[in-house]
């Protein structure tokens, strides 16, 4: 707009100076076939005064391009036209641009106050005013807004398919700018931004009622040619959405100063002020040849993290492991980078506490500060009050976290867990190229079996466990143990090897593992899950186990009577049970003309297997299983001594669903005895 206003003092100025405006002349045409500058360039210029004593004005220009934006076809006219020696007067005009259509405009120069005056109102309260005053090389100009329709200036700017155009909103205020034959050299804005919405193409972008106050003041330097300027925008109310963020004003403030270079943009000092988290003071230095990064600094007191991890840092954790936390408790913040580079981060946590909504984790009462610094070794003091993590409580903890560039290492840390301890050994962390790389080893005190199995809302269970854990690395989201990791449990000992849980506090953690279990009390087992009563040991494998979201998708088991001698002896509901496992089949293979007699038999083997796939569990006994034959049976009691019982079994192909019912059903009958 201020170019086009430009070309037509060009023009008016050259029509004062060759034309007579008491000639009986008719008409005056003026034309200029284009006109090319670093700002703008124009096509197709013609001027023309006509009509009694000149007292029409129509002016054309065909094309004017600003900053590759176009515009075509522009009109001026104006009815009521003066023109002499010093002045050019329009009192009553009308300005056709490109998609906007007529609008209202009067306009005036006077060569002898210097002074040009532009006015524009498209609607009776929308009122645009543009001055222009100036003495020798120094001018300024002025702008007034008055319920300026954002709409109506969209329809000016460049189109970039990126950038939110407003569909809805009023601005109030005005700029002031001035200078000389150099340039600009003094800018002054104050905006009032009412009832804006806007959006963009592609429905990333959008805002809606979005109230705020605009202030800005620049000047430049004769001195050293630099621009020193200041500015704060007041966001007051209205909701603005910017995937993946969506925020409401409620006096967020953001105020910033500094100096403008050639070479840079130095922020001397800026705040970012968010209503109910806090405050981010920072500043900086960017190189404006490639809008690089040079130095930052970044200091945050006492922010409120449960309305920043909600509003600001949650949105960006969707659909991760960590999307259904929730934190409470205050943080500092502190981050030097210089010269491209990350120098130091410090961090501080003030009794937070981090709670994960589906119960996979939950830890209260933290305190923390954590300091990294890029060239120098640091040590992190991290304690919380009380955990949990699947399930499992643990308590008051304190950690030294010794902390090398992008090597965490702790010597030594002992958790509480339940009644016992779980005490890690040379723990190291990692960060490389494609993530996080860590390992420990570990050893399990005794832990109450009774309170274990109460944590993990499963059977209930007497005795202990402990056990040796050696080395557990993490790569990729996936957790390994390199070697074998062993337990003591129902007086046996359980074994695994291979194993691997992959996205372990993801939506769906998968376990792979092999596990071997030797030497277990039947005796301890059988009435802990109230199966009735059996004797004697077992030994068991379970290969290429996998779990999916904790539950069983895949396995190679066998159960089978440990080598040695030992009492071995089993129940009359036991055997009950066992044919219940097996359905009707094997239910029919019992020798029942001697059960009424007995409350125990006795055995000399047991055998089982189950191979399953696709939720389907391939049953066998005591004998490998002969997949040719599929009506043979297959021995899981083998009788032994007097009374000796056998018990046999038919159905090959059990529903896995179909199984862990019966288990269930069998398992909820009486309270056990625990020993």
């Amino acid at each position: 707009m201020r170019h086009l206003l430009v070309g037509v003092l060009l023009a008016t100025i050259a029509l004062t100076l060759f034309a007579d405006t008491t000639s009986p002349r008719s008409q005056i045409t003026f034309s200029i076939k284009d006109i090319q500058s670093p700002v703008f360039s124009a096509k197709g210029i013609q001027l023309k005064v006509s009509g009694e004593r000149l007292s029409q004005l129509s002016f054309h220009i065909s094309e004017v391009v600003v900053q590759e934006q176009t515009w075509r076809d522009l009109k001026l006219t104006c009815d009521h036209f003066k023109l002499t020696d010093s002045l050019v007067d329009c009192a009553g005009g009308m300005l056709q641009l490109p998609n906007v259509g007529l609008l209202p405009v009067v306009f005036r120069y006077s060569s002898l106050e210097n002074v040009f005056n532009f006015a524009m109102k498209p609607m009776v309260d929308e009122h645009w005013q543009f001055s222009m005053h100036w003495v020798e090389d120094a001018w300024r100009n002025k702008l007034k807004i008055t319920n300026g329709r954002l709409a109506r200036i969209a329809q000016w700017l460049p189109k970039i398919e990126t950038m939110p155009v407003p569909s809805k909103g009023t601005v109030n205020g005005g700029a002031k700018l001035s200078g000389n034959a150099d340039g600009v050299a003094d800018v002054e804005i104050a905006l009032l931004v009412d009832a804006l919405d806007f959006s963009d193409s592609s429905g990333l972008h959008a805002g809606e009622g979005v109230n705020a106050v605009i202030n800005m003041n620049a000047k430049r330097s004769l001195i050293d040619n630099r621009w020193r300027w200041r500015g704060d925008i007041n966001w007051q109310n209205g909701g603005v959405f910017w995937q993946p963020l969506y925020l409401t004003g409620r006096g967020h403030r953001l105020d910033l100063e500094g100096v403008t270079s050639e070479e840079t943009i130095h922020l001397h000092q800026g705040t970012l002020s968010f209503a109910d988290i806090g405050a981010f003071e920072f500043s900086g230095v960017m190189a404006r040849q490639n809008n690089e990064l040079i130095d930052f600094n970044l200091d945050a007191d006492s922010l409120e993290l449960s309305v920043l991890f909600d509003q600001v840092i949650n949105p960006f954790l969707r659909n991760t492991a960590f999307a259904d936390m929730q934190i409470t408790g205050k943080s500092k913040v502190t981050w030097r980078y210089r010269q491209g580079v990350s120098e130091s981060f410090d961090i501080g946590l003030y009794d937070v506490s981090v709670i994960d909504q589906r119960k996979r984790f939950a830890f209260n009462r933290v305190n923390a500060h954590v300091p990294w610094h890029k060239k120098n070794a640091t040590i992190a003091d991290i304690s919380f009050l009380n955990a949990h993590v699947l399930r499992i409580p643990m308590g008051n903890t304190r950690v030294a976290l010794e902390i090398n560039d992008n090597d965490l290492r702790i010597p030594q840390l002992v958790l509480p867990v339940l009644d016992g301890t779980l005490e890690l050994e040379d723990f190291k962390a990692t960060r490389q190229t494609d993530g996080w790389y860590w390992q420990f080893s570990a050893e399990l005190s005794p832990v109450s079996m009774e309170k274990l199995t109460e944590a993990l809302q499963v059977q209930s269970m007497h005795g202990t466990l402990s056990g040796k854990i050696p080395g557990v690395s993490y790569k990729k989201s996936a957790i390994a143990v390199n070697g074998e990791l062993s337990f003591n449990i129902f007086d046996g000992i359980v074994t695994a090897k291979k194993l691997q849980l992959i996205d372990p506090l993801g939506f769906a953690p998968h376990l792979k593992v092999d596990l071997a279990m030797r030497d277990l009390d039947l005796d301890l087992l059988t009435r802990t899950f109230s199966f009735g009563n059996m004797q004697g040991r077992i030994d068991m494998e379970m290969n290429r186990l996998e779990l999916s979201n904790w539950q069983p998708i895949r396995f190679d088991a066998h159960l089978f009577s440990s080598p040695g001698k030992y009492s071995r002896r089993i129940s009359q509901a036991a055997i009950q049970n066992i044919s219940a496992l097996g359905g009707a089949g094997a239910a029919a293979a019992i020798q029942r003309s001697f059960m009424r007699f007995f409350e125990e038999f006795s055995y000399s083997e047991i055998g089982w297997r189950c191979v399953l796939r696709n939720n389907v569990c391939r049953m066998g006994g005591i004998e490998p299983d002969d997949q040719t034959v599929e009506w043979q049976g297959y021995t899981i009691v083998e009788s032994g001594g007097i009374p000796a019982i056998t018990v046999i079994g038919y159905n090959r192909n059990v529903s896995w669903h179909e199984l862990i019912n019966r288990l269930k059903r069998i398992t909820e009958g009486g309270s056990p005895i625990i020993q």
